[in-house]
């Protein structure tokens, strides 16, 4: 429990996975739309969104014209994986999934991971990329960075993809978007923030999360976390609150994820903070036709809001 925490940093680093990324070549120039010629049938009415972690995979695709989700499939690892090791594991996804085999109309792949920062645009400088993010992580020379942009609030988000998924996404469909993880769930946080919004939200997955400070409307805080146990977890959540200098007793706690009133996480954070609620993701679509439907109508915040 040594990371330290910054405001819009992210901090958490694994030695083992960066020395693969290093060894991995990216095929074109950085840009959040990567294209060949293109398997897209735009003609389809169906979009495919993929999340890609070393913890897991998550595929889901979007009917258009019905507004009914097709598809939702979580498949968690319970050891984390290295890049190459995930591609794999979805190649093997993509030929054993009859829904995976179709034609679409458009592909998003979401990033994530804790390699990444958000920069003002007013400090961003594109030739500073590593600069960003050698603070807090260790960077190779060899290492593609890539960009989003939050438009309507003026910040970029930097971060290394998995060039290798990356890779088998462009040979597969020719045409698709990226984005990372963080950029996401910033993005959509800040587009319900009023400029008296004072709020931490905490984005669980399998065994990471991450907490997002809203002050006064802006993003003041961004960190992203690896965890073992629920009391890792609470060890974090509340040395953040106390950094920020935050009151534990009035502190609006906004949870997201997967994370539920019967679960321990939940109960451990009850302990120490009294104002914890549940947040929503993308609810517009219907999900009437699939196996595995949400958990927690706040489950999948980022892939969900890709659509």
């Amino acid at each position: 429990m040594n990371q330290k925490l910054l405001p819009l940093m992210v901090l958490t680093v694994h030695t083992s996975v960066l020395d693969l990324w290093k060894k991995l070549t990216q095929m074109v120039t950085g840009q959040d739309t990567m294209t060949k010629r293109s398997n897209i049938n735009l003609l389809s009415n169906r979009i495919l969104s993929v999340q890609a972690s070393l913890n897991g995979l998550s595929f889901c695709i979007l009917d258009t014209i019905e507004n009914n989700i097709l598809l939702l499939k979580d498949i968690h690892f319970e050891e984390q994986k290295n890049p190459l090791e995930i591609e794999k594991l979805l190649v093997a996804e993509f030929e054993t999934t009859s829904l995976l085999q179709q034609e679409f109309k458009q592909v998003n792949l979401i990033h994530q991971n804790n390699i990444c920062t958000f920069v003002p645009n007013i400090f961003y400088d594109e030739n500073n990329l590593v600069d960003y993010l050698k603070f807090n992580n260790k960077i190779f020379e060899s290492d593609f960075i890539a960009t989003d942009e939050i438009v309507s609030k003026e910040i970029m988000s930097v971060y290394v993809p998995f060039v290798n998924i990356n890779n088998f996404f462009f040979e597969r469909f020719g045409s698709f978007e990226y984005h990372h993880a963080s950029t996401i769930i910033v993005e959509q946080l800040l587009k319900v923030a009023t400029p008296t919004t004072n709020k931490l939200y905490c984005n669980v997955s399998y065994t990471s999360f991450e907490l997002i400070s809203i002050k006064n409307g802006v993003l003041n805080f961004f960190n992203s976390f690896d965890f073992d146990t629920k009391e890792d977890f609470v060890y974090y959540v509340l040395f953040t609150i106390e950094q920020l200098q935050l009151d534990a007793e009035i502190i609006d706690l906004i949870l997201l994820g997967d994370i539920g009133l019967d679960d321990e996480l939940y109960s451990i954070l009850y302990q120490y903070i009294r104002n914890i609620s549940f947040g929503s993701r993308n609810t517009q679509f219907m999900a009437r036709d699939i196996e595995q439907k949400p958990k927690y109508g706040y489950n999948h915040f980022s892939l969900l809001n890709t659509f």
